[in-house]
């Protein structure tokens, strides 16, 4: 995977982390969900992120350092793999630089995890094996667009994963399954879903 993740140059309004773990002995991916009172994306499921500040030096500073304010979990406490393609948001007026890590100690009980109830609501892991079922995952048209997105749907959670989050995650878990950077389809004219074409998204 390592060697499979991308880089890009030092530009760009937005950095995150997809923060991988073992939560109680099951290869999992860790989640936010944002305060209600957030101004942007409130209640809405993230990785933790956000915008560079002036002490970072570069743009994996600024993921690292989100996500020791956001969740207490920090840059020594990481194991960084790599980073992987820039994205834009959902309205293109920023690329969104995300890196995947490797939280290095198991997690036991998710309620020992302290984060900051100004940006965080809660915090909850899924198992890999789930977010990679066919049957959990569906495509969806993005306004109207000609393009599908994906989506994930975890019942028994209670919860859907969708917009960049859902972007960058199935990147990753392309990347982990050896399968390639798809993160959307094209909806061929008159075909059918079985012929989708994957897309990828580059710089």
């Amino acid at each position: 995977m390592r060697a499979q993740l991308q880089n890009s140059p030092q530009h760009g309004s937005g950095r995150m982390i997809s923060p991988l773990c073992i939560h109680k002995g099951v290869p999992s991916v860790l989640f936010t969900v944002r305060a209600k009172y957030m101004r942007n994306h409130r209640g809405e499921i993230s990785f933790p992120g956000g915008k560079r500040d002036p002490t970072d030096t570069t743009i994996l500073d600024t993921a690292l350092r989100e996500m020791g304010e956001e969740i207490s979990i920090f840059q020594d406490q990481v194991e960084v793999l790599g980073e992987y393609l820039p994205m834009p948001n959902k309205d293109c007026t920023m690329r969104v630089h995300s890196f995947v890590g490797i939280i290095k100690e198991p997690i036991e009980d998710i309620g020992t995890i302290v984060y900051n109830p100004d940006e965080v609501q809660r915090v909850f892991t899924v198992p890999m094996q789930d977010l990679m079922d066919p049957q959990k995952k569906s495509l969806v048209p993005f306004r109207n667009s000609k393009y599908l997105y994906p989506i994930w749907n975890l019942e028994e959670e209670n919860i859907s994963i969708w917009g960049l989050t859902a972007f960058i995650l199935d990147g990753v878990l392309r990347q982990i399954a050896k399968e390639g950077p798809a993160n959307a389809v094209e909806i061929p004219k008159g075909s059918e879903t079985e012929s989708y074409r994957p897309l990828k998204l580059s710089a």
